[in-house]
């Protein structure tokens, strides 16, 4: 039944506060727009001063990459494991790479290159501040090498101190030799660089040896050598190559890929200050090292190869880097997006002629939002806000808000009926933004509610966007009932004057608008054929119809919704280090994640038995690999070495010492130095000093999915835990990083999407002052919502942090749509078919303004390679659809069927005048109206 238009009822208690706080709002911003109109010049000056004044905060302006101080919980096991790591396990070591690939690497020419380019790398220089020369074989980590010429003179060696013994150099030597001797051998040991590559093959000295290579000869060598030719040591060179292939008798005949691992050597002799690494564990490292990465980086930039072959690369400072680096890319995006939003405002703010036309407010206007954004930075910046990748879609938020507040400004400006027209400018001012107010108040009020709610998470980037978004929202609604307003008034003097838009100096004699600049096009569709056609009922019926099959739809999609965060997608797609781990994945899936425990300073002597108990758990793990331990080889050597077996007993500190340093010093146990740390210094031939850290490595299984991966992940923490050691004991990886994020993004995305929406329901129940209608609008917000995130599944997006910004973001975007038909809605008299056709009609055109302004702001993206933007694109295209969908298309039709009675008329309405009526909706945009032109101020 249609509502008719009898006695109205008392008003209920949520109309009550809505009207009170409406009231007082409009008050306000009357007084306000009047002093504002009345001394526009000093109100500039004020907001100019304030915002250089914020400026000071960029003094403390910090850009943050690493991504434990990003994505990870700041009380989480692996931020505490790695501040721990930092101070008490600094990693010595950093691994450059170098990636080749053809359709078939394991040719001579092909070869002959990788020799060419390792040799041109050998050859980088840096100069240090204090004028000393640097290159690879002076900050590469070295160990002892027993190939080539070095071979040729141990030999010699062993033939002196070893006569009549036939010793291979497989055979632990350490252990058929007085001691004496043996560690008098070690101490001549020729050390060589850690350049891990299948050069190692034929070894990096003899250069005749790769110019006459034949094609066969490398296979012949990929499937036949076993030794370093530089190490001695044992390696399996097919481990470097990737998607291989076999003949039928089981040897490889060629490859696509090759990997070559430069380990270099950090000098903390040389650190001074605070030099470090940004991506990664945030390791510290000496300029010297550092200055070379960048050389070598630039290097690898420019160097060219032979035709058929590419090459791949990353040095260990490449993802902090790239990573600062796109904090403030696709720049030219935002610019020219920037320009196309200007004409777009041009057109709206203005009418298409010589006095009525805005350019200069329109400048203005957008400057408004800039000053904003300014301020909010400096503020945020001042207090120490941490400012990342995530934080580049600001600037289009903000110039989206700030944008809608223009229109909202302008159209209760055009708004203005009859006799306000008649006041003089400061009245009129204060009129327009009496109405004006309370619609920017309410909405901003909104977003930032939810942008506050948003700051409680965990999560140390959404977080701190969060509150830089709150106090931009802020900012920016202070300088648009400010700044905006301001020079609003002067372009308004200027027009009641007939000066020309753009050069206000010139003035216009017997100027009258003409009349095709008075035609609204929009409001007559929007009444004449839009609204006429989806009213009818079987129009009706298909809305009904499509709203739900689009639900179901859109339901399926959303249960297919992964959840996936890797620190990786904030590359650019065109980076080099994206292509070079694109490659890497690709070509070498089948290794997984690596791993290491941590011991703090422990009693090792008792409780070393349970180093070597926890690295047998962790072997018998689901989730775990492998694990490379020290201590079984230590167990086995000392019981080769003196007969005593020590696995599983607790030892005396004295003894523990001198099988350890002997270990240390064994060619089994050599490259386990590097794990250990002391009190002293380790030296040859006595007993390690006390213990006072340790570690060994494990690697996980391949594991896919996030609840096996987190799995695996607490079971390593819950072995950890369980092995009860006296001191710190801790399981970390660099993905936990990842792993840990995910953990936890379900349930902030799940709590910051449910406040939100609860923030954004009460705002607008207050506003509507009705329960069916807030409902309804909050309907079209959860399906929305439903709808975009069904689109993020057909689009391969993911729940990461950059999604669950976007979606808390949509919500405040969305429920303008919903929120304005419903509003006008409850505002007008009539049946439900009538009052659904004059929302339609008179708000129609604003909805689609704001949100086609909206969409300008960001359509560029699509073009970006940024996973920041393009997520930030494909989600907001989602909002503007179907957020358009379901403002304009099911919500009149559902309004039109069971919408709830209208307002009260205005007699029956408790303080307030027949002429103050109706409440203004929240952002109401452009709808042109011819300008009377009245005289004076």
């Amino acid at each position: 039944m249609e509502e008719t238009d009898e006695h109205s009822p008392k008003l209920t208690c949520i109309q009550r506060v809505s009207y009170a706080v409406v009231n007082t709002l409009e008050s306000f911003f009357y007084r306000y727009g009047h002093s504002v109109a009345s001394h526009p010049g000093r109100y500039i000056a004020v907001i100019l001063l304030l915002t250089g004044l914020s400026c000071l905060g960029f003094l403390n302006f910090k850009i943050e990459g690493r991504s434990e101080k990003l994505w990870i919980p700041q009380n989480s096991d692996y931020v505490k494991t790695l501040e721990w790591q930092k101070e008490s396990f600094p990693e010595g070591q950093r691994v450059e790479m170098i990636l080749y690939s053809a359709e078939n690497v394991l040719t001579a020419d092909y070869v002959r290159e990788m020799y060419r380019i390792h040799n041109m790398v050998a050859s980088i220089q840096i100069t240090n501040s204090k004028g000393q020369r640097f290159n690879q074989s002076d900050l590469c980590a070295r160990v002892p090498a027993l190939g080539g010429k070095q071979r040729e003179e141990l030999l010699k060696l062993k033939a002196q101190l070893f006569p009549g013994r036939q010793l291979d150099f497989e055979v632990d030597w350490s252990l058929m030799v007085d001691k004496g001797i043996y560690y008098k051998f070690y101490s001549s040991m020729p050390t060589a660089c850690i350049d891990i590559s299948i050069l190692e093959m034929w070894g990096y000295s003899n250069a005749t040896v790769f110019a006459t290579l034949t094609d066969q000869d490398v296979i012949n060598a990929i499937n036949t050598i076993k030794l370093s030719a530089t190490f001695s040591y044992p390696m399996d060179f097919k481990d470097l190559l990737g998607e291989v292939t076999y003949n039928s008798s089981g040897q490889v005949v060629a490859a696509r890929t090759a990997l070559t691992h430069m380990v270099m050597q950090v000098t903390r002799a040389r650190i001074e200050g605070d030099v470090t690494n940004q991506a990664g564990l945030g390791e510290a490292v000496d300029p010297e090292l550092f200055a070379w990465e960048g050389e070598y980086l630039k290097f690898l930039g420019d160097v060219s190869v032979t035709d058929g072959l590419e090459f791949y690369y990353q040095a260990k400072r490449s993802f902090s880097e790239i990573s600062e680096s796109t904090i403030f890319g696709d720049v030219f995006y935002l610019a020219l997006g920037n320009a196309i939003l200007f004409i777009y405002v041009q057109l709206m703010l203005g009418k298409f002629n010589m006095v009525e036309n805005r350019p200069i407010l329109s400048i203005l206007g957008m400057l408004t939002t800039y000053l904003a954004v300014i301020m909010a930075y400096g503020l945020c910046s001042a207090v120490g806000l941490l400012y990342g990748p995530v934080h580049n879609i600001l600037p289009l938020l903000m110039i989206g808000l700030g944008v809608d507040d223009m229109f909202v400004i302008v159209q209760c400006w055009q708004n203005l009926d009859h006799q306000e027209r008649q006041l003089n400018l400061r009245k009129r001012m204060g009129q327009a933004l009496r109405h004006a107010g309370v619609a920017i108040t309410v909405t901003s009020m909104t977003d930032c509610g939810a942008f506050l709610i948003g700051a409680t998470t965990v999560l140390p980037a959404l977080r701190s966007f969060c509150i830089y978004a709150a106090v931009g929202v802020l900012t920016l609604y202070a300088f648009q009932a400010t700044f905006f307003v301001a020079w609003f008034t002067y372009d308004q003097r200027r027009v009641e004057e007939k000066r020309n838009g753009l050069f206000w100096c010139y003035k216009h004699k017997d100027w009258e608008p003409n009349k095709c600049s008075q035609v609204d096009l929009a409001s007559q569709f929007f009444d004449k054929v839009y609204a006429k056609v989806l009213l009818l009922k079987p129009t009706k019926v298909l809305v009904f119809l499509v709203t739900a099959g689009l639900l179901v739809v859109s339901i399926w999609g959303v249960m297919h919704l992964r959840q996936y965060f890797n620190p990786v997608l904030f590359i650019p797609h065109s980076s080099y280090l994206f292509q070079f781990l694109s490659k890497l994945m690709h070509f070498y899936p089948e290794a997984g994640e690596r791993g290491t425990v941590y011991f703090g300073e422990l009693n090792y002597p008792q409780e070393l038995y349970k180093i070597g108990a926890l690295g047998e758990a962790l072997e018998k793990s689901k989730g775990v690999a492998s694990v490379t331990s020290w201590y079984d080889l230590m167990v086995d050597y000392t019981r080769k070495d003196i007969g005593e077996d020590i696995r599983g007993k607790e030892l005396n500190e004295t003894f523990f010492q001198e099988i350890l340093s002997s270990f240390l010093f064994s060619p089994s146990g050599t490259r386990f130095q590097s794990y250990f740390h002391f009190e002293g210094n380790l030296t040859i031939a006595e007993p390690t000093p006390r213990v006072t850290a340790c570690k060994f490595d494990y690697q996980h299984k391949t594991i896919e999915g996030r609840n096996e991966q987190i799995a695996a992940m607490d079971e390593v923490k819950q072995l950890v835990s369980e092995a009860q050691f006296s001191d710190m004991a801790a399981a970390t990886s660099f993905i936990y990083s990842s792993w840990e994020t995910n953990k936890v993004i379900m349930e902030e995305l799940m709590r910051n999407l449910c406040l939100a929406m609860v923030a954004v329901f009460i705002m607008t129940l207050f506003l509507l002052a009705n329960l069916v209608a807030s409902l309804f609008v909050l309907i079209c917000v959860i399906l929305t919502l439903i709808n975009v995130m069904a689109l993020m599944t057909w689009w391969g997006l993911t729940i990461d942090i950059i999604t669950c910004i976007n979606l808390v973001l949509s919500i405040g975007l969305c429920v303008d749509y919903s929120a304005h038909i419903a509003l006008h809605f409850m505002q007008v008299k009539g049946s439900r078919n009538e009052r659904a056709r004059c929302a339609l009609s008179e708000m129609g055109p604003p909805v689609i303004n704001g949100a086609f302004s909206t969409f300008l702001s960001f359509v560029l993206l699509a073009n970006s390679d940024s996973h920041v933007f393009l997520s930030f694109f494909k989600i907001f295209l989602g909002v503007f659809i179907y957020g358009v969908f379901h403002g304009l298309v099911f919500l009149p039709v559902l309004l039109s069927v069971l919408g709830p009675a209208p307002y009260l008329k205005p007699h029956h309405l408790p303080g307030r005048d027949q002429d103050e009526v109706q409440v203004r909706s929240l952002r109401d945009r452009m709808k042109p109206q011819p300008l009377e032109q009245v005289e004076g101020s």
